[in-house]
């Protein structure tokens, strides 16, 4: 989400993260019919580095099975300590 935006100005004003927290929302409503039938995890990211609550649990799920599925533990704590590094 470009936190820059003249639509998103009020809301990252006043406190960093405001407007991926908000972002969030939206998002399930708009896939709620999805919800019984699919894993559904709302990511958002502000072009200013900020994450929505939801992200980084995700991001860090998503580094472990990315290593774990290469069978090498060096690999999957190296995916993890770059994730770590550019995105937590």
């Amino acid at each position: 989400m470009d936190t820059f935006a003249p639509s998103h100005y009020a809301v990252s004003a006043t406190k960093s993260g405001t407007a991926v927290t908000d972002a969030e929302v939206p998002k399930c409503q708009k896939y709620n019919d999805f919800i019984d039938n699919y894993c559904f995890q709302p990511v958002a990211i502000e072009t200013a580095g900020a994450y929505g609550k939801s992200a980084v649990p995700f991001l860090r799920c998503l580094a472990k099975q990315l290593g774990d599925l290469s069978r090498d533990h060096r690999e999957r704590d190296e995916q993890i300590q770059v994730f770590q590094r550019k995105w937590l």
